[in-house]
């Protein structure tokens, strides 16, 4: 039941990232927004995928793979945000929900190391 809250708050945070995006000059639709939604969509995709995974192990890496697509993506949004690309509130909103769901992934791996 965890991991579908997890992966809810995923995919608000990703339809309100390509909303931000957007803002985005035309010159970095190929680079910072292309990179920063393919952090978007590999912190997802590892979610999903470790929702599915019955040994533990496996579990861990896929969960560790979004927890360092997350850290990834958390950076580009920053850097997107310091480059005036993406609006302070915008920032603030994206800043609150990445903090959120990497606080869901880390209590998911404190959980599985029980």
């Amino acid at each position: 039941m965890e991991t579908m809250k997890i992966y809810q708050k995923w995919e608000d945070m990703t339809i309100y990232l390509y909303t931000a995006i957007r803002q985005y000059p035309k010159s970095e639709r190929f680079t910072l927004a292309a990179n920063t939604i393919q952090a978007a969509i590999t912190a997802g995709t590892a979610i999903t995928r470790a929702t599915a995974i019955p040994s533990e192990a496996a579990k861990r890496r896929e969960i560790d793979k979004a927890d360092e697509a997350l850290a990834e993506l958390k950076i580009l949004v920053r850097i997107g945000m310091k480059l005036e690309f993406l609006p302070i509130k915008r920032y603030e909103i994206l800043s609150g929900q990445l903090t959120e769901i990497g606080k869901m992934v880390g209590g998911w791996i404190r959980s599985i190391k029980k």
